[in-house]
């Protein structure tokens, strides 16, 4: 289904445009702290050609449209052993939705895990984020548990 977009591995010059999608799309990795911006820069900026992480970005319309970023974990947590994937920022900008811009992004980072070895994806995803657990349910993803919070 693509229409006209292109993902790609993210470079250098990427990487402001990327942070500032990532807390665009993705309110909940923006808490407005200080060094944020800075934090999200290094974070990315450390993924570039390193072989244990992944940072892609999908153009479309001659702009960075979507990305993914996602590492090869090798510590097991509370449900999934190691090593495995950790998916743990995929956002696509609000223009660009409904064009299969997502469903791309996860099939390349699907694929960067068949590469490494990898036998399993992990991600987290909040419940009211229908889209994405329509998204991730149509390519094979399923609970494995659920998270629970009270604010006090």
């Amino acid at each position: 289904m693509n229409t006209g977009f292109r993902i790609r591995p993210a470079v250098e010059s990427d990487i402001e445009t990327i942070t500032s999608l990532c807390l665009e799309v993705a309110p909940f990795e923006g808490t407005g702290e200080p060094g944020e911006v800075e934090f999200y820069n290094k974070l990315f900026a450390e993924s570039i050609n390193n072989e244990e992480k992944l940072l892609l970005v999908a153009e479309a319309d001659s702009q960075i449209a979507g990305f993914a970023y996602a590492e090869i974990e090798h510590t097991p947590d509370d449900c999934t052993p190691a090593p495995y994937i950790s998916l743990d920022m995929i956002g696509v900008s609000q223009s660009h939705r409904g064009q299969g811009i997502a469903r791309a992004i996860m099939k390349e980072v699907e694929s960067w895990a068949c590469k490494k070895g990898m036998k399993v994806i992990q991600l987290a995803v909040a419940e009211e984020n229908v889209s994405a657990l329509k998204l991730y349910e149509g390519l094979g993803y399923r609970t494995v548990m659920r998270k629970m919070q009270k604010e006090l």
